[in-house]
C-alpha cells in the first residue's frame, strides 16, 4: 500500500456546515407575521407574488450569516461578501427577536417568476414595490437601509 502525503496547507482548513434557514411563519412575532402577511397579500393581488423564505434565526445560523466576509470571526469565520452586521450573540439580529422561537421580527422575502423564487438584481424595480408594500403595512424594508442594502428584508422598527 502506497503512502500519500497530508498537504499541510489544506489540513487547517474547516469548512462549517450551514445551520437550516427557518421558514415557519408560526416562528415569528405574531404582530409583525400579520404586517407580513398583509404585504404579501397585497404585492400577490397586484400580480407582484413573492414568497416569505426566512424568519427566525437561531444563535448558530445568525452567527454563520455573520461570519461572511469576516475570516477571522469565531466560530463561522470565512472569506465572501458581508452579509449582516449583526453577530447573534452580542448585537441581535431583528430575526432572532429576543432569541425564542415566536419572538422573530424580520423576514426575507422572494419574488416569484413561474412560481418558482428568483433573486434579482438590487436594482430590480419589483423591490421597489416589495418596499413599498411593507412600508404601508408599518414595516422598515432593507432595501431602505442607508447602507448595506437588503432588499429581500423586512422587519419590524
Amino acid at each position: 500500500m502506497a503512502l500519500r502525503s497530508i498537504d499541510a496547507a489544506l489540513k487547517a482548513i474547516t469548512l462549517a456546515v450551514e445551520p437550516p434557514s427557518d421558514h415557519d411563519p408560526t416562528h415569528l412575532n405574531p404582530a409583525f407575521r400579520s404586517r407580513l402577511d398583509a404585504a404579501l397579500s397585497q404585492l400577490s393581488s397586484q400580480g407582484i407574488p413573492f414568497r416569505f423564505v426566512e424568519g427566525f434565526r437561531t444563535r448558530d445560523r445568525q452567527q454563520w450569516l455573520y461570519g461572511s466576509g469576516r475570516p477571522a470571526a469565531v466560530p463561522y469565520g470565512r472569506p465572501g461578501p458581508v452579509l449582516t452586521n449583526a453577530d447573534g450573540v452580542n448585537t441581535l439580529s431583528k430575526h432572532q427577536g429576543d432569541g425564542t422561537i415566536g419572538s422573530g421580527k424580520a423576514a426575507d422575502c422572494y419574488p416569484l417568476r413561474n412560481g418558482s423564487v428568483y433573486i434579482p438584481s438590487n436594482t430590480d424595480p419589483v423591490w421597489a414595490s416589495y418596499a413599498q408594500a411593507v412600508t404601508q403595512q408599518g414595516l422598515v424594508a432593507g432595501q431602505n437601509f442607508p447602507s448595506l442594502k437588503d432588499s429581500p428584508h423586512c422587519e419590524m422598527p
